[in-house]
């Protein structure tokens, strides 16, 4: 326990997929708060700029995988076919540490071929510090540093998948995983699907930063320590269409994770499921809801490297209740 009595699931109990057969470390109550520590994505094989791979592959084999997820936590109310409501009450990032690395892996990452621009570059690790809620990026070979805004948020997070074990370095419709939208963050609630009892809820691969598309596919990676309230709903009060959401006062989002979609049918996934909670929950017409999306809709790219594309698309929730003229 937590010096408020908050459970705490040790970094420890770090696994490296989400998987429905797997015993819960711990259980908790709808409306419990919980914390969780977490591992950077790497497993500690990164913490000096020495620490260079010149192959992604090296540094799987090296840490036994990457991207752990800590848990799972099983939550007593909640039943297969309910929805977890996991409230981000805080992200710490990179404090152990002081800051956190971002690295490059020749052939991967969003530049990649056939685009040319990393088909030639040495591999390379940065080390961030961070004072404060900035971080310092050196330039190489030279004493001047450019200070970048820390956005501190969750990178993979989601529940058991309905079938088989999935890859915590992947994601997927039914279950969530690593989406890397910088919009699961402190003061949002993400929805997920129980397809299990319990739930099963997982959380790692902390950031101190990243830009939309993650281009390099590596972030800020940091260890982290996250605060959540999980809380059970029911179908029609969880307000769901068909992809995991990321909600807070200013806007409603969906998650849109579908692994093999190509990054414009990501997109518009995320179009049609806004279009459905618009219709089905706020009082839209259809036609009315896609065309109001058209003018004040917007989408955060989450992940653009091959495969693994991700977004949010979000409306303000000020569009939501319409006024009279």
């Amino acid at each position: 326990m937590s010096e408020k009595n908050i459970p705490v699931v040790p970094m420890q109990t770090m696994q490296f997929s989400f998987d429905k057969q797997v015993a819960p470390v711990l259980t908790i109550h709808s409306g419990d708060e919980v914390i969780f520590m977490t591992e950077d994505a790497n497993v500690s094989k990164i913490t000096q700029e020495s620490d260079v791979y010149d192959d992604f592959q090296k540094l799987l084999e090296a840490g036994g995988g990457c991207n752990p997820i800590s848990g799972p936590v099983y939550v007593a109310e909640a039943k297969k076919g309910d929805y977890l409501a996991v409230e981000i009450l805080s992200v710490k990032a990179g404090e152990e540490r002081g800051g956190g690395y971002t690295a490059l892996y020749p052939g991967l990452g969003a530049l990649s071929s056939p685009f040319s621009i990393q088909d030639d570059l040495e591999p390379r690790t940065k080390i961030c510090e961070m004072q404060g809620d900035e971080g310092i990026f050196k330039l190489h070979n030279q004493d001047k540093v450019i200070r970048f805004s820390l956005n501190r948020f969750i990178g993979t997070i989601g529940v058991a998948p309905k079938e088989d074990r999935r890859s915590a370095f992947q994601h997927g419709k039914d279950y969530c995983g690593n989406v890397d939208c910088p919009d699961i963050r402190q003061g949002v609630t993400v929805v997920l699907p129980c397809n299990v009892d319990g739930g099963l809820l997982s959380i790692g691969d902390v950031h101190g930063a990243q830009g939309d598309g993650e281009i390099t596919g590596c972030a800020l990676e940091c260890r982290g320590e996250v605060r959540v309230r999980v809380s059970v709903l029911s179908a029609q009060q969880a307000q769901y269409a068909d992809w995991p959401q990321v909600n807070c006062e200013q806007f409603i989002g969906s998650i849109i994770c579908g692994g093999a979609l190509n990054l414009s049918d990501q997109i518009r996934a995320g179009y049609v499921d806004l279009v459905k909670r618009m219709e089905r929950y706020y009082g839209f017409d259809k036609l009315d809801a896609y065309q109001l999306l058209n003018l004040v809709g917007k989408v955060r790219i989450g992940q653009v490297c091959e495969s693994e594309y991700s977004c949010v698309v979000k409306i303000d929730r000020s569009y939501l209740v319409p006024s009279e003229r």
